[in-house]
């Protein structure tokens, strides 16, 4: 004789809520990083495309920087105006602010004759805290901190001055090396 021993099939129709708690959770443990490097991404490839600009930019003010001088009138023997180049050691004693144009077509000291929707880049020469300059060196060391926008459109149609918002500049330090 045989003993049938009945089953008992159980139906599942949906998940628990343990279930679709756990996989939530699962979800977005995964997703909550990935999305933050996406963002991070973004902004990175942001500055990248415009990095090649600010290089180009450190390139023309090494130039501008080679030829420029100053003049200290009347302070040489008889009342002659002595005329410093970059490698006088009074030369840059605070630091100077160059503007340029997103296009780099326009690029100026203070951007004094520049209207405040061509300055795009901000650019102020340096010199590193703790570095002195001797007249003997044959080389003499620069900061170049280039930043972007400079200026932005404001809701009157105007452009106002972008330093504030930290969130949407861009910004690099380039290091420069003059020798003699």
């Amino acid at each position: 004789m045989r003993v049938r021993v009945g089953t008992v099939k159980l139906s599942r129709r949906g998940f628990t809520l343990l279930e679709t708690v756990l996989s939530l959770a699962v979800f977005a443990i995964i997703v909550v990083p990935a999305i933050g490097l996406v963002a991070l991404s973004y902004r990175n490839s942001n500055t990248e495309l415009q990095a090649p600009n600010a290089v180009e930019i450190k390139s023309l003010l090494e130039l501008e920087l080679r030829g420029a001088t100053i003049v200290d009138v009347g302070a040489g023997p008889g009342g002659t105006d002595l005329i410093y180049d970059v490698f006088h050691e009074s030369f840059l004693l605070s630091d100077v602010e160059f503007y340029a144009s997103s296009d780099l077509d326009t690029l100026e000291q203070d951007g004094a004759t520049m209207s405040d929707s061509e300055k795009y880049y901000k650019v102020v020469v340096s010199m590193p805290d703790g570095y002195v300059y001797d007249d003997d060196d044959p080389y003499r060391v620069f900061l170049f901190n280039i930043i972007w926008p400079a200026f932005v459109p404001d809701s009157g149609g105007g452009y106002v001055d972008n330093e504030s918002n930290a969130e949407s500049l861009q910004q690099l330090i380039l290091p420069v090396v003059l020798s003699k």
